[in-house]
C-alpha cells in the first residue's frame, strides 16, 4: 500500500532525522462542546423552519376549506350562517306541471316557497307520502341522485324537490290508487295536504329500488 508522502521519511533530505522532521499543521479542532451546540442550533433552524412551513400549509388548507363552505348553486340562494331554518308556517307547498321522463316515468317539483318577510334556510329532503281515499298511505323513498345543499331563501324564494314516479291504469291489480299527498318541509313536523291529480300510481311501496321516488331540494 503507498504511504501518505506528507507523514513519511525521505532519505533524500539531507540531515534530517525522523524525530526531526517537521510536521503539517493540523487545522485547529472545536471543542466537543462547541461542536454540539452548533449541531444542535442548526437542528433547532430547521425544525424552526419546518414548522413554520406545516403552519402555513395548514392555514392555507383551512383557508381553502372555508372559502369552499362558502359556495352555494346558483339560483337565488345564497350560504348565511346567521339564517335561521325555515318553519313550517314560513312555506307554501305546492305542485309542478307534469313532465315526462324517459320511458314510462314522469316528474314533477314539489316547490317550497318563503312566504315571510324574513330570510330562511331550508336543506335536505321534504317528507312525501302519497294516499289513498282509505286513508293507505305510501311514504316515498329518497333517492341520493342529488345531493343535499343548504339554502337561503329571501322573501318569494323558492326551493324544489323533484318527486318522480311511474303511472298505472286506473283499477288494474298493483295501482296505488292515490287522491292526496302529504308533504313535510325538511326540519319541520307539520304535513301541508295536496291534490294529488295525476291518477294511480304503480304500487311499488315495498320494493327495494321502487320507480317512485323523492330527490333532495335544489334552488328555484
Amino acid at each position: 500500500m503507498a504511504r501518505d508522502a506528507r507523514w513519511s521519511y525521505s532519505p533524500n533530505v539531507r540531515g534530517r532525522r525522523p524525530g526531526n522532521q517537521a510536521r503539517p499543521r493540523r487545522a485547529p479542532r472545536l471543542p466537543v462542546a462547541v461542536a454540539v451546540l452548533a449541531a444542535t442550533l442548526g437542528m433547532a433552524a430547521c425544525g424552526s423552519a419546518s414548522e413554520t412551513a406545516a403552519t402555513a400549509s395548514s392555514a392555507a388548507r383551512s383557508s381553502v376549506a372555508r372559502s369552499s363552505a362558502a359556495l352555494v348553486p346558483a339560483g337565488g340562494a345564497s350560504a348565511d350562517g346567521g339564517v335561521g331554518r325555515c318553519a313550517a308556517s314560513d312555506l307554501t307547498v305546492s305542485l309542478g306541471p307534469v313532465s315526462r321522463l324517459e320511458g314510462d316515468q314522469r316528474e314533477r317539483s314539489v316547490v317550497l316557497t318563503n312566504r315571510s318577510s324574513r330570510r330562511c334556510a331550508v336543506s335536505g329532503y321534504p317528507g312525501a307520502s302519497l294516499v289513498t281515499q282509505d286513508g293507505t298511505a305510501w311514504d316515498l323513498e329518497r333517492s341520493p341522485l342529488v345531493s343535499p345543499t343548504r339554502m337561503v331563501l329571501a322573501p318569494g324564494g323558492t326551493a324544489h324537490a323533484a318527486l318522480r314516479y311511474l303511472p298505472a291504469d286506473t283499477g288494474v291489480p298493483g295501482a296505488f290508487e292515490a287522491t292526496r299527498i302529504l308533504i313535510t318541509p325538511p326540519d319541520t313536523t307539520t304535513p301541508s295536504t295536496l291534490t294529488w291529480d295525476d291518477g294511480p300510481l304503480l304500487d311499488q311501496s315495498g320494493a327495494t329500488h321502487p320507480g317512485t321516488y323523492l330527490l333532495a331540494l335544489q334552488p328555484g
